[in-house]
């Protein structure tokens, strides 16, 4: 039952391949299976469902007493101590609309946390990977997030929600973020956006991402490469929950984010 480090991430890389083989084939080609879940803009198609049964099958094949839980539905209780979250397709919209901005991503969770994590953009060939106390990595190459120390020149990214009305909400609260940073980017993949934080390619990244597979591996790859990472407790949907960052901007951004959803409430109100 017991699984190292090693053995965790070798099984989530090889699930990961397993997905991307079946959602690189059907990029571009016409939606199968369209429905919506949460809202009418959140959307599912039969290029998901496939991608996380291929997951599935390939961790069942080699842990099949672990504990599975999938965006699109599968679960399995286990009996190891060992539970893997999956997110088949983070980007779903993106790849529906044929925009190359899309990733698989999995975490390998056990009693004392996060052990690996992957995610893994197979259009770029991009394969981000930690393990607890192993470091991040893009491919072989050690990650590190970034030494900035001044978020009014930080380079932030977000996500928006499905829901109309926390959508209203995010939007005020975003004009509150805007003009206190460099910019602000919106690439439409939450895991991605977490393993461009633990690359260096963005300084910090915050959304309302209230689901363990949207951000357990991504959240890995920022602790692993040296950034921080805190769960806040929103008050409500809509309102930031997950915030990731280079250390020293990390509470300046959390009270920023703080003062932004306070206006943004009792502007509402």
């Amino acid at each position: 039952m017991a699984l190292t480090t090693e053995e965790a991430l070798a099984i989530a890389v090889g699930a990961a391949r397993a997905a991307a083989v079946l959602l690189v084939e059907r990029f571009g080609g016409p939606a199968a299976g369209l429905r919506a879940k949460s809202s009418a803009t959140d959307m599912v198609s039969e290029a998901d469902e496939g991608a996380e049964r291929a997951v599935v099958s390939y961790i069942r094949e080699r842990r099949a007493d672990d504990a599975l839980v999938a965006e699109e539905g599968s679960q399995t209780k286990g009996r190891s101590g060992v539970r893997w979250y999956i997110d088949p397709l983070d980007g779903t919209t993106n790849y529906l609309y044929g925009v190359p901005h899309w990733a698989v991503t999995i975490c390998c969770v056990d009693a004392n946390g996060a052990l690996a994590g992957v995610v893994y953009d197979p259009l770029r060939e991009e394969l981000f990977s930690a393990t607890r106390g192993g470091g991040a990595r893009l491919g072989d190459r050690p990650l590190r997030v970034t030494d900035k120390t001044d978020l009014a020149t930080a380079l932030v990214a977000t996500g928006f929600a499905y829901i109309a009305e926390d959508r209203r909400l995010q939007a005020r609260i975003l004009a509150g973020v805007l003009s206190e940073v460099r910019d602000v980017r919106r690439l439409g993949s939450a895991s991605l956006d977490l393993a461009y934080v633990a690359s260096g390619r963005f300084d910090a990244y915050f959304e309302s991402v209230d689901q363990p597979w949207d951000w357990m591996a991504g959240g890995l790859l920022v602790r692993e490469a040296g950034g921080r990472v805190s769960e806040l407790r929103p008050s409500r949907a809509g309102l930031p929950n997950i915030v990731a960052t280079a250390p020293a901007i990390h509470d300046p951004l959390t009270r920023l984010l703080s003062k932004a959803v306070q206006s943004a409430q009792n502007s509402i109100d």
